[in-house]
Parts: structure tokens; C-alpha cells; sequence
């Protein structure tokens, strides 16, 4: 099946079909997939065909996957579950999650009924999910798909009670750091006034994106000086839990300014989907190297709040972290050669020189 990439005229719904030329910034670029859409936004036409081949690329390795034969499958003995069904029962119990995490899910446990047969649940050993794990290579996708997949696996085994069936996909994990805080200051130095704001609310709360883009003011409560994170029609906090933040008060001054509604609207008053790409664009504005993502402002957020002595179980609460070890794993130790460890290290040994 073939994307085509189209532009749409300003201010209406009418799509041309995109060639070859120049297009002046602004431009609105969609791919059409069949009878699906897909809005790109403001990107270059370069970028628009690269999305446009990806696309197609997917498709055709899932064309792939399908055209594989499936096995025939066994009768199956009066009550025994089989994995066909199991995976039925599962995507139907992940329907309250994401459109993107039941997508991922789908097409990875599709694929591990493919690569194991429609057997009884009960009947499905490590060589299974080895056999998965070796058809997924063979694929050529990447160790950390390959370990995320095979997870996928392993948590619809344990849903059906099958929980000593497991296997590790080891991968290296790539580090990702803070930022800087002269990182920081260039960026804001750049910033237009609604950009310096929306980062600064980043940085200062710690908010995943989808929290960001969904914040109200009504959700801010100016006298504490705390935002609560909460749920709101269509959708709902990572882990559905609500949880209150403080901000500082520089921030509260300047969001005490905007109007009643979102705080960071996008065009039409409607949430604004394009961060990442307003981040990168100050980036490049700013000249700063080096990779700029929404979620290195969280890891910032957790290394500055830990420096500043706040405790790792209070900010596994703000950041809104099930687990404490996740948290750690945010938390950047001291520079080895900064001032503040020549001063920590003489201050810790003064007494036995």
C-alpha cells in the first residue's frame, strides 16, 4: 500500500497532493495511507516524504507478517485456553490505555502467535519466547524492540497466570543525562515569551508532555503554589493517579497572567500536539548541539530538585514514579571534578588530615 503526501490550504479542509517544490514555512503537510489520514503539521516537504516512506516500510513488514502462513490450529481440549484467545481477552482488558500502547501491544503479540502456534496457554515454555525472540531478529528489529516485545509477551503470560515463564532480552541502554544548566539558559535566552513560559513550566514541575498539554488553570492552586495533576474528560494521568506539585514562585507570578482554560493551548484553543517540535525549533534558534527532548526535562527536573536536597521518595511522588527505583535511575550523581565535590570530599575527610 502507498503514502501519499498532500498539503492542506490554509484555513480550510481542502488537501492538494504535494510534489517536489518549494513550500513556504507554515505549510500543513498530511499523508494518506488507503482510507487513513495522518496530519504531519508544520514540517518541510523532505521530512513529510521520509514519514511518508516510513510509513509504507511498516506496512510492508506487516504485510510480511501476515502473509506468513498461520499455524493449523489443535483441537483444543474441552476448557483449555489457547494463546489465539488469550490475546483476544488481553487487547480486549487493554482498552482503557492509549490508541498507541494497544497498537504496540497488537502487533507484537499478533506476531508471538505467529511464531508459536495457537497452543494452550498453559502448555508455553522459555523455548517459546526464545522462538518469538529469534523471529523478531530475523525480522531485523533492534535488541531494545526485540526486549520490549518479549515483555509484551511475558505480561499477557503472567495475566493469564503463567508467571514462571520468562526469558531476558539484554540490550544497551542508551544514558541519557540532564541538561545542562548553561544548556538551560541559552535555551531560555532564545525563548519568545510563550515558549520561555511552556519550558519553564517543564522544567519546573517535571510534567510528562501529555500532562503539560492537558494543564488548565483551574488546575493551580495559587495560594499553596501547587498544580495538581489530575484527570480530565478523554483522558487520564499515566497510572491514573492524581498528584499535587509545587511550583515555585517566580513561575506562579507568570502563569497567574494567563486566561482561564489551558494553559498552553494550541491553534483553535485545542490541545497542543506539536512540543517536541517548538523545542527543537528554540534549539536550533538558540544554536545549542546535542539532543533536545520533552522527557530530558523531567530527569532535570528529579537531578535539580535531588541537588537541592529534596529526598528521592518526595520526588518519586511529584514525578508521579509507581516505583522508587525508577526514580533513581533519574538521579544524576555530582560531577566528580566540580567545586562542589572538592568541597564535599574536603569537608568529609578535614578531620583525619
Amino acid at each position: 500500500m502507498k503514502a501519499t503526501v498532500y498539503t492542506r490550504e490554509p484555513n480550510t479542509r481542502k488537501l492538494s497532493r504535494a510534489k517536489a517544490k518549494f513550500y513556504a514555512a507554515g505549510t500543513v503537510f498530511v499523508v494518506r495511507i488507503g482510507k487513513t489520514w495522518e496530519t504531519l503539521g508544520t514540517v518541510s516537504f523532505a521530512e513529510a516524504k521520509a514519514v511518508a516512506s516510513q510509513r509504507e516500510l511498516d506496512i510492508h513488514r506487516g504485510m510480511q507478517a501476515m502473509r506468513l502462513p498461520l499455524p493449523q490450529a489443535q483441537p483444543a481440549k474441552p476448557n483449555v485456553l489457547t494463546l489465539g484467545a488469550c490475546v483476544d481477552r488481553y487487547l480486549n482488558f487493554l482498552r482503557t490505555k492509549a490508541l498507541a500502547t494497544r497498537q504496540a501491544y497488537g502487533l507484537a503479540l499478533r506476531q508471538f502467535l505467529r511464531a508459536v502456534g495457537d497452543k494452550p496457554v498453559a502448555e508455553i515454555t522459555k523455548e517459546d519466547l526464545a522462538k518469538f525472540h529469534l523471529s523478531l531478529k530475523t525480522d531485523g528489529f533492534s535488541d531494545r524492540t526485540c526486549a520490549n516485545r518479549v515483555g509484551y509477551a511475558v505480561g499477557l503470560l503472567r495475566h493469564f497466570n503463567v508467571k514462571d515463564v520468562s526469558i531476558r532480552i539484554k540490550y544497551v541502554e542508551q544514558k541519557v543525562r540532564a541538561y545542562r544548566p548553561d544548556e538551560l539558559k541559552a535555551l531560555f535566552a532564545a525563548a519568545a515569551p510563550g515558549e520561555w513560559l511552556l519550558f519553564q513550566f517543564l522544567l519546573c514541575t517535571g510534567c510528562r508532555e501529555m500532562e503539560a498539554v492537558h494543564a488548565e488553570k483551574s488546575d493551580i492552586d495559587f495560594v499553596d503554589g501547587v498544580l495538581t495533576v489530575r484527570e480530565k474528560p478523554g483522558w487520564r494521568p499515566k497510572d491514573c493517579e492524581q498528584r499535587e506539585i509545587p511550583l515555585p514562585d517566580f513561575l506562579l507570578d507568570a502563569l497567574r497572567d494567563r486566561p482561564a482554560g489551558l494553559l498552553f493551548p494550541g491553534a483553535g484553543e485545542r490541545q497542543d500536539s506539536h512540543l517536541i517540535r517548538r523545542l527543537k525549533q528554540l534549539a536550533k534558534r538558540a544554536r545549542i548541539g546535542g539532543s533536545w527532548t520533552l522527557h530530558k526535562f523531567r530527569k532535570t527536573y528529579a537531578t535539580v530538585q535531588h541537588k537541592s536536597g529534596v529526598d528521592a521518595r518526595t520526588i518519586q511522588k511529584r514525578l508521579g514514579h509507581s516505583s522508587l527505583e525508577t526514580t533513581l535511575a533519574y538521579l544524576e550523581g555530582e560531577d566528580a571534578r566540580s567545586k562542589r565535590s572538592r568541597s564535599q570530599v574536603n569537608g568529609a575527610f578535614a578531620a583525619f588530615a
